[in-house]
């Protein structure tokens, strides 16, 4: 829970799923592992946590997206909002 918790909110700050998995994965997998949690687990709360920091504004892929001519950049960040909240 911890893990999720720290992977959402160094996501939101950095906007990188990528670099959020990869920093908190440094970080918390090997603290999980020392308090005997398993593998599968230990990952799992990483890489699910991780996929979080796109989903927070200020996200990477939102600012891409609202960045293209097509797309009103009013709508791009509405979707993410609603689930940052």
């Amino acid at each position: 829970m911890a893990t999720v918790g720290a992977c959402a909110a160094f996501g939101a700050i950095c906007g990188s799923a990528t670099a959020t998995a990869a920093t908190m994965g440094t970080i918390a997998i090997p603290e999980m592992k020392r308090y005997k949690y398993g593998d599968k687990l230990a990952t799992g709360c990483v890489a699910s946590g991780g996929s979080l920091g796109s989903l927070i504004p200020p996200s990477v892929v939102l600012i891409v997206y609202g960045s293209q001519p097509s797309s009103r950049s009013a709508n791009s960040s509405l979707p993410g909002l609603s689930r940052g909240c």
